[in-house]
């Protein structure tokens, strides 16, 4: 794919993505927001990390029971948002084993059901890093930005290539073998008079 043909995104608060080391670059979606936003994106693999002087100004997006949504949070008290990249496994290693992670404000997104389409041992509400990247700044768009007119939505970009790619190839090879999270009914879309309906899905 030409790189002109590929969209560029302005991200209204930079971005830093801290990728465990286990996770590699040809599997993480992760690395679609460095491309896609490259102006407003960082990545780091871990332990690597830039020096947060001001941690307390920098929104963690990671769940848990102090962890406010968006809306709940005052425009005027971050500069930077910072994500995990990697298994649900790597990630709890990563925000509990460095110490400047744990002095951020902790964000959460709405619930949401992935369309991720590579093999997970957890649940189907367990994001792509890129999923869950897309939503944050959809929410800071509902949040801070409203009305949301779709200005981030490009950050799926490559995401839904690859979605299309893999629902395609499916559809043309009906004995396809499959994972258990295939072989639910509403995965692959068998119908193409469906397609532009999974298209505006994702």
């Amino acid at each position: 794919m030409d790189r002109s043909d590929v969209p560029f995104v302005n991200l209204p608060v930079p971005l830093d993505i801290i990728k465990h080391p286990k996770e590699l670059d040809g599997k993480s979606t992760a690395v679609h927001a460095r491309i896609i936003a490259e102006k407003d994106v960082n990545l780091y693999t871990w332990p690597e990390l830039p020096k947060y002087e001001k941690p307390e100004r920098t929104l963690l997006l990671f769940p848990g029971p102090d962890a406010k949504q968006l809306h709940e949070i005052p425009r005027d008290t971050f500069d930077k948002i910072v994500v995990i990249d990697g298994t649900w496994i790597q990630a709890n290693q990563i925000a509990r084993e460095t110490k400047v992670l744990q002095n951020m404000q902790k964000v959460t997104i709405a619930p949401r059901k992935t369309t991720f389409w590579r093999f997970q041992m957890v649940d189907d509400k367990h994001l792509a890093t890129i999923e869950a990247i897309y939503y944050l700044y959809k929410e800071y768009g509902e949040s801070y930005e409203a009305p949301y007119d779709g200005k981030y939505d490009n950050l799926l970009f490559y995401y839904k290539f690859f979605y299309n790619l893999i629902q395609n190839a499916y559809q043309k090879n009906k004995k396809a073998k499959f994972n258990w999270r295939h072989q639910q009914k509403d995965y692959i879309k068998y119908d193409e008079s469906t397609k532009d309906k999974v298209d505006s899905s994702i």
